[in-house]
């Protein structure tokens, strides 16, 4: 399967998919969060190391960011299909943060297609700048 393989239908989903994530994250959305990552799904922080495993944990993470969470908006999202078929995306992201701030940062992320249609199976996220320690 090559990223020409892969339909204008699932590229519009995947495209979806990637909208609701700022949404169901942002906003802690416990229901929505699980129409975004597979239930064995993972975030991965590159810059602290942290890693969430399974849709449980990261609701926990996302709900304990607080009111002061950072504000994610998912931009210039490039997919491609791996030869053995994987389907990964590559997507920018800036994140406003309550003082206005902003930081920013590169996501790479790996999809599985399940029963209920596409979901985030592997999230990495990698910030550029700041260059020192926040919460992506």
């Amino acid at each position: 399967m090559t990223a020409a393989d892969l339909s204008p239908a699932d590229a519009e989903q995947l495209r979806q998919l990637l909208a609701r994530f700022s949404h169901a994250f942002d906003n802690a959305d416990a229901d929505a969060l699980a129409g975004v990552f597979a239930e064995d799904g993972v975030i991965e922080l590159a810059r602290t190391g942290a890693v969430f495993t399974g849709l449980e944990k990261i609701r926990v993470f996302a709900r304990d960011l607080g009111q002061d969470h950072p504000d994610h908006q998912t931009l210039d999202s490039v997919l491609t299909v791996d030869e053995d078929g994987t389907v990964r995306g590559r997507s920018r992201y800036l994140a406003i943060l309550p003082d206005g701030s902003v930081h920013n940062g590169d996501y790479f992320d790996v999809y599985t297609r399940t029963a209920d249609g596409w979901r985030i199976a592997h999230r990495r996220s990698v910030p550029r700048y700041p260059r020192r320690h926040h919460h992506a």
